[in-house]
């Protein structure tokens, strides 16, 4: 009884200590300049746009999903209203610094609120 649970720690060990070297193999060294004001403004930002963008996101689905259903089951009709409601769910310090852009559906905002 206590074999099988051995070989499979051991077994375990060795698929975690391979994953970890393979994956230290493939991270290439850079140098990242700190960003703090946008990391601050990030998550500070968060605060309200989380919640903003769940909702936005809910009516997007139950839009499409209602006009999926009165277009007889047309899913491109459907699919063309969730591309009005597409983009990220939060946001980035990146976005902040303006390195990223913010998509909302169709629509790309470059936004420049932190000074390099």
């Amino acid at each position: 009884m206590r074999a099988p649970r051995f070989v499979l720690a051991v077994l375990t060990g060795a698929m975690l200590c391979a994953g970890a070297a393979q994956a230290q193999e493939m991270q290439q060294v850079s140098y990242r300049q700190p960003h703090p004001g946008s990391s601050a403004l990030a998550a500070v930002s968060n605060i309200i746009f989380m919640p903003v963008r769940v909702v936005v996101t809910a009516v997007g689905a139950e839009l499409g999903g209602l006009t999926g259903w009165l277009t007889a089951g047309n899913t491109h009709a459907a699919k063309d209203i969730w591309g009005l409601f597409d983009g990220q769910q939060y946001l980035q310090p990146d976005m902040m610094y303006g390195e990223e852009p913010v998509q909302l559906g169709h629509y790309e905002f470059t936004m420049h609120a932190t000074q390099p």
